[in-house]
Formats: C-alpha cells, structure tokens, sequence
C-alpha cells in the first residue's frame, strides 16, 4: 500500500479513544500469552516463528521488541504507526521459505498479516472480558473501526480487514475452527511462557526458580484459560473444574484491584507515560508563533 492510501495522522485513535483506553490496559499482562499462541497457532505464522524468530532462544528480548512495537503503532511512540508500517512491511519481506509439511509460507501473506492484527483487537476485547468491564456493543464497534485506521497505517489492505466487529468477531472464530493448528511454534511459545528463561545470565538459578515456577504456573492458568475450547483442545492441554475454579478467583480478584487501581497503575508504564504526555500536550497554551500562524491563515 502506498503512503497516499493511507489513513492521516489525524484519524488515527489518540486520546480518549477507545483504542487508547483498553489496550494497554494493565491486566492485558494476562493476556499477552493466549495472543501470542492465537498467532504462532496460524500455519504461515507459525512457520515464520520456527524458521526466523529469535522467540525461543531470547524470549524476555523479543517481548519487549513486540511491546515497544505496538507503543509505536497505537500511542504514537517514535514516528507512530505510519513509520512502524514501513519498518514491519521491511522486516517482514524476506521471512519466507517451505514449512515441515512442504506449504510455502511467507510472512506478509495478506490473511496472515491480517490475523495477527486481529488477534490485537481481540486481545483488548478479552482483557476487557476476562478482567475489567466488558466493553458495550458501542465500545466494539467503535474500537474496531480504530483499530482498522491502524490496520491501514501497518499496511494492511481495507478489504482483509472484516467492515465491522460482529464479521471481525465470526472470522476470528472461522478461523479458530478452520485454520489454526498444534505446530511447533505453539509448543515452543507455550514452553518459553511457562518455563521462562532467566533474564540475566548470571542470576543464581536456586533465586530464579522461586519467581519462575509460581510465574509460570500462573501465566499458564491465564493463557491456557483464555484460549478458545476448540483450540485448546486442539493443542492437547487439559483444563479440568479446578483449573476453571481458579482461574474465576483470579479474574475476580484482578477485576476488583484494577478498577480501585490509580491511574498510573491502570496501565503499562511506557503506555501511561505516552498517554499523560499527551494530555499534557492538549492543554498547553499556544505558543505567540502558533497564534500568529493561526491568524495570517
């Protein structure tokens, strides 16, 4: 897509939208994993993981490579979500090749690209969902249109993106039901969320392991919970009354800090931060070279 068929700045979600008020919202943490098994689980997703993706061998730096990513594309950080298009587009345009089963891949495959940005929206639905308040059929709709102008901002064409939530929601479960698969990225993912690698070399492995083993039980009760039934039977993982018992206490739990929470913990850090600086930016008075611009136009 060239740069004129693009969405301006201008209509772009910024402040108050709902874009801006759900996605980095702070309970996502708990979603991070299920979004990223939702990806790896897409056949030319998955491919390109396994083949390419520093994921399995430097988790904690991938992650954070993915976070400052959507910093960029949705609260506007560095050139905003035009300028991280073009760097997605370019990184993404050589990582191609022939799966385990002999299907080409590549990673900018229209459908593929497309779900991944869907899996987005639907991350900031489910976190909604799972731990906050649900949002309004107003609040869907709204968000998806949002999220749209930044599929057009990344690169991806009007027509692969569903034009409201109700057909974006029945793709996502068309493509659940249909298309989704256990591959080895999904088990790669799964083992690197639940087993995490210690981020430090040379932090002791006895201390490691009193924060990784609770750590990674938890991110498996939340990740394996949020997945959809189908899928999760798909890959194989058990989910028994138990599990589902302690996952509601979980989600009621986070549900009732988050909402007493103050604003600078309703958040990720980088996410707030951009948010209040654009508060901050709307109410600054107008500089005299402003004004004067503004009447000789």
């Amino acid at each position: 897509m060239d740069d004129a068929s693009r969405p301006d700045q201008d209509s772009l979600p910024g402040p108050g939208s709902v874009t801006w008020e759900h996605f980095a919202a702070a309970p996502g943490v708990f979603l991070a994993g299920t979004g990223l098994m939702l990806q790896v689980a897409h056949p030319v997703v998955g491919a390109g993981v396994l083949d390419h993706s520093e994921f399995k061998d430097r988790p904690w730096k991938r992650a954070w490579e993915t976070h400052l990513s959507t910093m960029r594309f949705v609260y506007g950080l560095g050139g905003g979500a035009h300028a991280e298009g073009r760097r997605l587009l370019e990184l993404h345009k050589d990582i191609k090749g022939v799966d385990r089963t002999g299907r080409r891949y590549h990673a900018l495959n229209p459908e593929a690209y497309a779900w991944v940005h869907l899996t987005l929206a639907r991350y900031m639905v489910d976190t909604a969902k799972w731990f906050g308040d649900p949002m309004t059929d107003e609040e869907l709709e709204q968000m998806w249109q949002e999220f749209r102008a930044i599929g057009l901002a990344l690169g991806i064409k009007q027509h692969h993106m569903p034009p409201d939530w109700a057909s974006a929601d029945a793709y996502f479960d068309e493509v659940v039901r249909t298309t989704l698969e256990a591959n080895q990225s999904t088990t790669d993912v799964l083992t690197a969320l639940t087993e995490p690698k210690k981020p430090i070399r040379y932090l002791p492995t006895p201390l490691w392991k009193l924060f990784a083993v609770p750590a990674g039980s938890l991110v498996r009760l939340t990740t394996v919970g949020t997945l959809p039934p189908v899928l999760r039977k798909r890959l194989g993982l058990s989910w028994t009354d138990r599990d589902q018992h302690s996952f509601d206490r979980l989600a009621t739990l986070v549900r009732a800090v988050h909402r007493r929470a103050p604003g600078p913990l309703r958040y990720a850090p980088l996410a707030y931060g951009l948010m209040l600086r654009e508060r901050l930016a709307q109410r600054r008075p107008a500089r005299p070279s402003e004004v004067a611009s503004t009447r000789a136009a």
